[in-house]
């Protein structure tokens, strides 16, 4: 369960195309442990919220802070040092296709530490191992299902034991019964590894099933318009985070 360890402070981030204003006004704050899901209508700034925390955009104003760090002002040594504490499963997973599973998950590993390549074997099968898929070290992302390549990514994004964990729409493209298995698997990384998940989504059973708070985004507003647990936000007056969560608490209320 959650600690009251702060591991992520985001402060009035604002984020930007140019002049186009996507995000404004964004600010919450992660305890170690726990499964904070970002959910919204298409085009909210989900995934572009996601970008600006690590790194990929810069954001137009406001801190991101990692284990009290701020990230937006971390030298490129400092910064490095925060990536290698974090991992992100992309929403395509990201597999480098000319490389097999096993090289695919080692480049984390050759990247950030000087460990042997017989210790960096190793540490690839336990991490394959981890997520199911023992014995796929030689095979290429093309052989793979697409459940296998979200496990293969999680198990590359896993590959430095990260403190924080970003994923971007984890479950998109899979089958209900691999998404629930997906489900399962996040929940047993945060068990076993006290683990900080950071989650874009837009898959309502799954926001029911992993999450322990929901902050939904606005596209019309630009900003957040509910923090809180999901159960409770789908009881909410407002409306606009009610009808987006309802269906997705009534699926729960079935089980």
């Amino acid at each position: 369960m959650p600690s009251k360890e702060k591991v992520v402070e985001v402060r009035d981030l604002e984020c930007r195309y140019g002049t186009n204003v996507i995000l404004r006004d964004i600010s919450f704050t992660l305890p170690r442990g726990e499964i904070f899901v970002v959910v919204g209508p298409s085009g909210c700034g989900k995934s572009t919220l996601l970008r600006n925390m690590i790194g990929l955009y810069e954001p137009y104003q406001g801190e991101v802070r990692y284990f009290g760090e701020n990230f937006l002002t971390a030298n490129r040594l400092e910064r490095r040092e925060l990536l290698r504490r974090m991992g992100v499963l992309y929403q395509s997973s990201a597999l480098w296709s000319a490389m097999t599973v096993a090289e695919n998950v080692a480049l984390p590993l050759q990247e950030y530490t000087q460990l042997s390549k017989e210790r960096i074997a190793e540490l690839v099968s336990l991490k394959l191992n981890l997520v199911g898929l023992r014995g796929t070290e030689r095979r290429f992302p093309s052989e793979l299902s697409g459940g296998m390549k979200k496990r293969a990514g999680l198990a590359r994004a896993l590959a430095l034991d990260p403190q924080i964990l970003f994923f971007d729409e984890p479950s998109a493209g899979l089958d209900p019964l691999t998404s629930r298995n997906l489900d399962q698997l996040i929940l047993r990384i945060r068990e076993s590894l006290g683990t900080t998940l950071f989650v874009v989504s837009h898959e309502l059973e799954s926001i029911f099933t992993i999450a322990d708070r929901v902050m939904v985004l606005d596209p019309e507003a630009k900003t957040a318009i509910a923090v809180g647990p999901p159960l409770e936000l789908a009881q909410s007056n407002d409306p606009r985070v009610s009808d987006f969560l309802r269906r997705g608490a009534d699926v729960e209320t079935r089980k």
